[in-house]
């Protein structure tokens, strides 16, 4: 089974070829956040024949929201002509994988003076992520849980009560199309497939009359 996948829910970019479960090519990159060109370069780049993929996966996030939606615009557009599959993932079990412990909580920084958080057991969403005040962080958190963020820098003084790595970690697409790879052997269905947004939608009135 041939995998390619894409996670762009944080500041780090990355885009994924799989095969069995394998990375066989995998690209990374710093946002510059002006543009996506560098997830385009990249694709260019790796040269895929995208008609021997039997699967397209996408992070869903939490996280840049902007980045989630341009990840899901191109996977359901390389994935249509020939209406291959598409599969979608929380992006914070990618994360929780790559640290490899028992129990961990993902961390986001959710602006406006909140944040986001899920708890995981190994890469198993345990309870779902919520959107909360900073000072609701801590009755959050299971004892003995690693807290991990892909904004530590951002949430530094926030995270230093509890037991967490010194370094922001990121998602990265090799080890979501991992993921996805034993959740279709096990036959686990894809999660919704559309970014996973933590703020409620805001309605603006429109200025002027129709």
């Amino acid at each position: 089974m041939k995998i390619f996948s894409i996670e762009l829910s944080s500041r780090f970019g990355s885009i994924a070829v799989l095969e069995d479960g394998k990375v066989i090519r995998e690209m990374s990159w710093e946002e510059n956040f002006k543009n996506r060109q560098q997830l385009f370069d990249s694709m260019a780049e790796l040269e895929s024949d995208w008609d021997s993929v039997d699967v397209f996966a996408a992070g869903r996030g939490p996280g840049a929201f902007s980045g989630m939606r341009i990840g899901f615009i191109v996977i359901n557009t390389l994935a249509a002509p020939l209406k291959k599959p598409v599969y979608a993932l929380n992006s914070g079990a990618a994360l929780a994988a790559q640290i490899g412990a028992d129990k961990a909580v993902v961390v986001g920084d959710a602006r406006r003076n909140k944040v986001w958080a899920g708890v995981f057991s190994g890469s198993e969403l345990e309870n779902d992520f919520e959107l909360m005040e900073r000072d609701a962080l801590k009755d959050f958190v299971p004892e003995g849980a690693l807290v991990v963020s892909p904004d530590q820098d951002r949430l530094t003084e926030l995270l230093a009560v509890f037991q967490c790595l010194e370094n922001p970690v990121f998602p990265t697409a090799g080890k979501l199309g991992e993921l996805v790879f034993q959740r279709l052997e096990k036959g686990i269905d894809s999660e919704p497939f559309e970014p996973l947004y933590m703020h409620p939608p805001v309605f603006i009135a429109p200025r002027f009359p129709a």
